[in-house]
């Protein structure tokens, strides 16, 4: 789960047609998007309560309990939490279910699995369902989404035998990493396009080999600018190697979307460039023979070159002349 600093939602019920909030039940995330939230409305009039904080990677047994028409009863990991007391007796019954946005707001968490009833579960009954990707309780069994395909249309059907294959809104895709909770499988990803962008750059040298700045002595500081700028550089005339450390950043949770960027050229022989954490090389780009004149390279780690990363403040950047 990534903190937003807004609210978002993951699950509605809707006592109308329209994604609204104004006529919904609903599971998401508090105004500052770390922690869980349910919030209960008719015709505008809103009652909500917050529970407890998201953890990043760490999963959460969530559960609501529509006891009564005023009563929407929130439970995490089996125990009550907070609540949401709004008298709803006069709203229409059920007309939509999503996952994902409501409202144009979405929260960027994994779902593993879902299972409804039509029926009210008892706090013990909560809790043994808490234990099981299977349904325990078949009676008033409404859906089982437990999210095991490859696809978000597959991933999001009714296992139960009821054929209620929910509807997706929003930005979600299939989440392809280890799945977050112990039972494996894949799980649906809501709001993953959300994420917010980080941005790394050199902060000190490494090792500097025969390399030179252009000004000064320190070779990151000629790396390190905002914009592109070829004003100042980082050169050698034979075949050596240097090391750039970058500065940290936050583990995404996220196997797409990590890039590196670089500018070079030669006059003659190659350059290969390295990403590295500590000792370990996570990604090579070789240019041989390099252009004589400046090119720009962005390179997009695979998959398992990103998963490989553990420390995101241990990265490098390693330059190699050859001959």
């Amino acid at each position: 789960m990534f903190d937003t600093n807004n609210y978002g939602h993951i699950w509605a019920g809707l006592g109308d047609s329209s994604d609204t909030w104004q006529n919904a039940d609903w599971i998401g995330t508090s105004d500052n998007g770390t922690s869980i939230r349910i919030g209960s409305a008719i015709g505008g009039s809103e009652a909500s309560g917050v529970g407890g904080s998201f953890t990043v990677d760490t999963p959460k047994h969530v559960a609501v309990v529509r006891g009564s028409s005023s009563s929407f009863q929130l439970y995490e990991n089996g125990a009550p939490s907070s609540s949401a007391n709004q008298n709803i007796s006069g709203r229409a019954s059920t007309q939509r279910e999503q996952i994902g946005t409501l409202n144009a707001l979405r929260a960027p968490v994994r779902l593993t699995a879902i299972k409804q009833w039509q029926a009210a579960l008892t706090a013990d009954e909560i809790a043994a369902e808490m234990q099981s990707i299977r349904p325990i309780r078949l009676a008033n069994l409404h859906s089982w989404h437990p999210a095991i395909a490859n696809n978000l249309t597959d991933a999001l059907k009714d296992y139960s035998g009821n054929g209620r294959d929910w509807t997706s809104q929003g930005s979600n895709t299939v989440e392809t990493q280890a799945a977050p909770v112990a039972w494996g499988g894949r799980s649906v990803l809501i709001g993953n396009t959300t994420v917010t962008v980080q941005y790394s750059r050199p902060t000190s040298d490494v090792t500097t080999g025969t390399w030179t700045a252009s000004t000064g002595s320190d070779l990151y500081a000629m790396l390190d600018e905002t914009a592109a700028s070829d004003a100042d550089y980082i050169v050698t005339t034979g075949a050596s190697t240097c090391e750039v450390a970058l500065g940290s950043l936050s583990d995404p949770s996220s196997s797409t979307g990590h890039k590196v960027r670089y500018r070079l050229s030669a006059n003659t022989g190659g350059i290969t460039v390295r990403l590295r954490e500590g000792t370990t090389t996570i990604a090579t780009w070789t240019h041989a023979p390099a252009p004589t004149s400046l090119t720009t390279y962005e390179q997009t780690l695979t998959g398992g070159e990103a998963d490989s990363i553990t420390n995101y403040a241990a990265l490098k950047l390693q330059f190699e002349a050859t001959a």
